[in-house]
């Protein structure tokens, strides 16, 4: 018996049940879960405040005049190197030619070597000579002071010279 090629053989076909059948992305579950997000997700940013509320934001506070480095005069500069380790108190006099208490003031120590290179120079905080902190003891208006400059990890290759100091910040305390 003769057969066409064209027909196709019906053992072979797939069943109607089987075209039918299309592949699922997933859950059903899924566009759901999507869409509740998105809800909860517009529900906390329209709860959520814009501002602070109950408090006020800052106003035109004023603040009281700062004393600049040129309203600090330091004289006496001595220095005392500690017997052990890598450090020393620098002692000066500070003159306080500002109009508002001093409780606060930066130091740049810059020490130099053997041959004048300068080398790199570090901060630090004076304190009054005895080594009670300008906060709990500020050096009024037209005042003069004894401090001292506590300097942690002088370089071994130090010149043994005064260092040169430098104001970096004054802080003062508020206009009274």
């Amino acid at each position: 018996m003769a057969t066409n090629p064209r027909i196709p053989d019906p053992t072979t076909l797939p069943t109607l049940r089987e075209q039918k059948k299309k592949p699922s992305s997933g859950s059903p579950l899924v566009p759901i879960g999507i869409l509740i997000a998105a809800v909860l997700l517009i529900a906390l940013i329209l709860w959520m405040p814009r501002s602070p509320r109950g408090t006020a934001g800052p106003s035109s506070a004023a603040v009281p005049a700062q004393p600049t480095g040129g309203q600090v005069q330091i004289t006496n500069v001595q220095f005392s190197p500690a017997p052990v380790g890598q450090s020393m108190y620098i002692y000066a006099t500070v003159f306080n030619a500002g109009t508002t208490a001093i409780n606060g003031l930066s130091m740049n120590v810059a020490f130099a070597d053997q041959s004048g290179t300068q080398l790199p120079a570090t901060t630090a905080i004076a304190e009054n000579r005895d080594g009670k902190n300008l906060v709990d003891d500020p050096i009024a208006p037209n005042a003069t002071r004894e401090i001292r400059i506590p300097v942690q990890n002088v370089p071994q290759n130090w010149n043994h010279q005064v260092p040169g100091l430098k104001i970096e910040t004054v802080t003062a305390q508020g206009a009274k």
